[in-house]
């Protein structure tokens, strides 16, 4: 029997933990608009007609000790608190308990008794942080609408080529040709190898095709893979950058070609239709089989599958006209 193993993203417990820890800081926070009641310890408190309690209002509050203290929070919890032998007067005015760090205590301790909310947040910022590093959305909701443009459109402005012509005329008689410019340019793309910083999947970006001087100094080039770097910053600032080069060709269609092979892109506007397989007619069959002798056996073996191919073609060509 094999043995499954199954791989947790690292990320997920990452994400766990910090979305508990905004929770629990939420929550505090909150706890911070609680409001705090007492009733005071009356040894004769006065009874109405109806033989209720009333507590009188003239009472001592610094002789007066305190006989429930409560703490409500802002979800609507109430919670009972130790007088430990507290006065009235220790609630009401500055004391031990109106200091901050007995208050922050309390405030902590309320966390964990509005347990339902602390769970709903910490639910609520672990789908949001898993949510924002699986769709990259963090900067990018800011950054592109004031780019204003992508990679592709940055690199499509042509870069200068340089005009050597001028440079060696000062030292040169030599006529430059009229086409000198045309030559001495190539058309070039980018290619970045990254690997995504939360999730480690590997990719390529690939940048559009812009025009590059020929020759191409090392300068030069670290310059233009610099500046395509920065211009791309939107694609590339959460992935780790494996490997970058410069593709360089003669032609815009080798460089689209090229492109679309490393971008595994296929194109559909080739024709679909198979091309006529090269066939042999009878004449020539007849006189590849007079010529056998003088023929090599690569030759023979290339005749035969020219045959077979033209035989299978001929076969596909009659059950379609068929149908």
């Amino acid at each position: 029997m094999e043995k499954k193993t199954i791989q947790v993203d690292r990320n997920i417990p990452k994400s766990v933990l910090i979305g508990f820890v905004l929770s629990f800081v939420t929550v505090f926070v909150i706890q911070h608009f609680s409001t705090f009641s007492y009733i005071p310890n009356l040894t004769r408190p006065a009874i109405d007609y109806n033989h209720k309690i009333v507590i009188s209002g003239t009472y001592d509050t610094r002789t007066t000790p305190v006989g429930a203290l409560y703490q409500t929070t802002p979800f609507g919890t109430k919670i009972d608190l130790p007088t430990n032998g507290m006065m009235c007067s220790e609630l009401l005015y500055d004391s031990e308990f109106k200091s901050y760090s007995n208050k922050g205590l309390l405030y902590a301790k309320s966390v964990f008794s509005d347990y339902k909310y602390l769970l709903l947040f910490w639910l609520a910022y672990t789908l949001i942080i898993l949510f924002f590093k699986r769709y990259r959305l963090k900067v990018l909701i800011v950054i592109l609408p004031i780019l204003g443009m992508s990679c592709d459109k940055t690199k499509q402005e042509p870069i200068t080529p340089i005009n050597t012509a001028k440079i060696d005329s000062n030292n040169t008689n030599i006529a430059t040709p009229q086409n000198t410019l045309k030559t001495a340019i190539k058309h070039s793309f980018v290619v970045f190898k990254v690997k995504d910083k939360y999730f480690g999947k590997e990719s390529v970006i690939v940048t559009g095709i812009f025009n590059t001087p020929d020759p191409l100094t090392t300068d030069e080039e670290y310059m233009i893979l610099d500046d395509t770097q920065a211009k791309c910053h939107a694609y590339l600032f959460d992935k780790n950058i494996l490997e970058r080069y410069m593709r360089r060709f003669d032609t815009y269609t080798e460089a689209s070609q090229e492109k679309e092979r490393i971008s595994n892109i296929h194109n559909t506007t080739v024709s679909s239709q198979e091309p006529t397989p090269k066939t042999l007619t009878k004449e020539e069959q007849e006189q590849v089989i007079k010529e056998l002798k003088s023929i090599t056996p690569e030759e023979w073996e290339e005749a035969k599958r020219l045959q077979t191919e033209y035989e299978i073609w001929e076969n596909e060509q009659k059950r379609n006209n068929q149908k």
